[in-house]
């Protein structure tokens, strides 16, 4: 059974993709750390990072019953995210290397068989957070900054392993959905093996670029 992931900016649709996705093909849909667990006052140091582990440990669980899982928002999030704003407030490269690595090899975690990397301009997201009355988006602006490191991030990623990433331009749900299923019959379920080696070459590519 395939584990994917949803990602990109802010207002590009991933969330009611996935939404859809559950309603018409019964996957099931993780959702994003700060939509599925409450922030504790006193935030340990570690706290968001094991909460990951703990979102690809509901994604292998149900994996067993469920032909398609999709994570929305990446595991891995803290590495490009801290990246991109060049750790300013955030943990540094030798503190995610130290908590992921051997959790990796431990088998606590890995990265998804297929990420779809949703885009979108500008003026489409903006509208879109506008016409948006559910969900707040604080940080919307901010969050804008990141999209192209988070590219050059993925670029890499397909680079290292080429059949784990797939960019999509979200126009409209239904044509992300058929793209995706389209991109869904020739997935590799890829093992925690993997991980590991593409997690050390991510690594070093990170310790070598700016954002």
């Amino acid at each position: 059974m395939s584990i994917i992931c949803f990602e990109g900016a802010s207002a590009v649709g991933k969330t009611t993709t996935a939404a859809r996705f559950s309603s018409t093909y019964g996957a099931f849909v993780v959702p994003e750390v700060n939509q599925l667990f409450d922030r504790p006052k006193n935030e340990p140091a570690d706290w968001y990072f094991e909460r990951q582990v703990e979102r690809w440990s509901i994604a292998q669980e149900q994996s067993k019953f469920h032909s398609l899982v999709i994570l929305d928002g990446d595991p891995f999030q803290p590495l490009w995210y801290c990246w991109a704003y060049d750790f300013v407030g955030w943990q540094n490269l030798d503190f995610m290397e130290q908590f992921y690595k051997p959790r990796i090899q431990n088998k606590a975690i890995a990265f998804p068989d297929l990420y779809f990397i949703f885009s979108a301009t500008e003026d489409k997201l903006r509208k879109r957070k506008q016409n948006d009355s559910i969900r707040q988006r604080r940080g919307f602006e901010t969050h804008l900054k990141m999209i192209e490191p988070q590219r050059r991030y993925f670029e890499n990623l397909k680079m290292f392993s080429p059949n784990r990433v797939s960019f999509l331009r979200a126009e409209t749900i239904e044509t992300n959905m058929e793209f995706i299923q389209k991109s869904l019959t020739g997935v590799i379920k890829n093992n925690e093996a993997e991980s590991d080696k593409l997690f050390d070459k991510i690594m070093e590519w990170l310790r070598k670029m700016k954002a």
